[in-house]
């Protein structure tokens, strides 16, 4: 292997054979120059880029001009290099970083990627291994992070991920185990902590979830469990309030939207409140507990009022908005044993947004940020990704198919 990528980097230096022929590589802003015998490309080609590129799609495989490529494109190194016969691409393919560096090295034949392909990081490290047939991946591929520790091994079949996908830490911990079939998440998926422990669990079955689902936050406490029916949370589920972490409610849910009566506790399992939900939308809380007596029964009627949370002393912990139904408005936050105001800011579906406040115990404002709306994804995991190539919690590694899509034109049909 060290003879070959050797014998390349020398080729990038040797000198180009009389009277060599400039063509056009897809794009006006890539030439690439070599010989052709009988008028089709042969031998090594080398192809460069256009030293301040043009913004346009047009597509070009034209003659080129000498002159031109002398004066506006990038010498020094080849962007690509392509080995040809009959003009078809054949034999070693090689893509360079703009340092020159080896980037990728791939194996033509009769125009298809074929056999070993390498992608390296600008260092020489390896980045990517594995196997090609017909420009597609088959077999295990490795990825590594650049210290040369394994990244994630993937295993495909006719360019669809098919079998087991892991996913490992820098320092070789496995966080991520998942199963595909035919390019889609099926099968068993498990996610880890660090230190090895269970932080995720479920299946998959044709992309979508199904069955007995549980998950875990940073501090091992439980932030759902239940079970999905075609994609959907069905029946009897546990989550963790996001609004108050350490309380939890549970309930059952149909179709997705949660249904009827949900029972809030804190972290010891004391009953806090009941909350009634139809269709998804919260539609009454009742209940309000504070130390061994209730305190205001009824905060939330039809869908509006306000939500307080008492720890077991009486202390409130947190307050605020419920409207049509959802958690809207300004929450407040409060330290813990005291009426001192902590945190105070905007609450939409469970999640800060704007401009929040942050106190001292002595009521002082010490710090302010901004929160964003996050992106919306169903509860507790991850959406599926069912395309041919990203795998699930993958880098979205694409220079496979950048290296195919800009070479697959070069076949004799563009020629003729």
């Amino acid at each position: 292997m060290l003879n070959i990528v050797f014998s390349i980097a020398l080729s990038l230096f040797s000198i180009t054979e009389e009277n060599p022929s400039y063509f056009y590589f897809g794009s006006v802003n890539l030439i690439g120059v070599g010989n052709l015998e009988d008028g089709k490309k042969s031998g090594e080609w080398k192809v460069y880029s256009k030293k301040v590129p043009q913004e346009t799609q047009e597509s070009i495989f034209d003659p080129a001009d000498p002159q031109l490529f002398e004066k506006e494109f990038n010498q020094e190194f080849p962007l690509f290099v392509i080995n040809f016969s009959d003009d078809l691409p054949e034999g070693i393919f090689q893509e360079n970083y703009p340092s020159g560096s080896i980037k990728i090295l791939a194996i033509f034949e009769n125009g298809e990627l074929e056999n070993d392909f390498k992608e390296f990081y600008e260092n020489g490290e390896i980045k990517y291994t594995g196997q090609l047939a017909a420009g597609e991946r088959i077999g295990e591929w490795i990825e590594y992070f650049e210290s040369g520790q394994v990244k994630s091994k993937t295993s495909y079949s006719e360019g669809l991920v098919d079998g087991p996908a892991f996913f490992y830490t820098p320092e070789g911990t496995l966080i991520t185990k998942i199963f595909y079939s035919g390019g889609e998440i099926d099968g068993l998926y498990e996610a880890y902590f660090p230190d090895g422990e269970l932080k995720e669990q479920g299946a998959f079955k044709n992309g979508i979830p199904t069955g007995e689902w549980k998950s875990y936050d940073a501090d091992r406490k439980i932030q759902f469990q239940g079970s999905f029916i075609e994609g959907l949370p069905s029946g009897t589920w546990l989550e963790q309030m996001k609004i108050i972490p350490d309380y939890f409610r549970k309930g059952n849910y149909q179709k997705g939207l949660k249904e009827g009566e949900w029972i809030v506790s804190d972290a010891t399992g004391r009953q806090i409140q009941t909350e009634n939900y139809k269709a998804g939308k919260l539609i009454s809380v009742t209940a309000q507990q504070q130390g061994n007596w209730l305190k205001d029964p009824n905060l939330v009627k039809k869908g509006n009022g306000q939500m307080t949370f008492f720890d077991e002393q009486g202390f409130v912990i947190a307050k605020g908005k419920v409207s049509k139904g959802e958690i809207t408005g300004r929450w407040s936050y409060y330290y813990p044993n005291s009426d001192r105001l902590s945190s105070s800011g905007r609450i939409e579906g469970s999640e800060k947004i704007g401009t929040w406040n942050f106190y001292s115990f002595d009521g002082e404002l010490i710090d302010q940020m901004e929160f964003k709306p996050a992106p919306k994804s169903e509860a507790g995991f991850r959406n599926a990704n069912s395309s041919r190539t990203k795998i699930f919690g993958d880098a979205n590694h694409d220079s496979l198919e950048s290296a195919y899509q800009k070479f697959n034109p070069f076949i004799q049909k563009y020629y003729n």
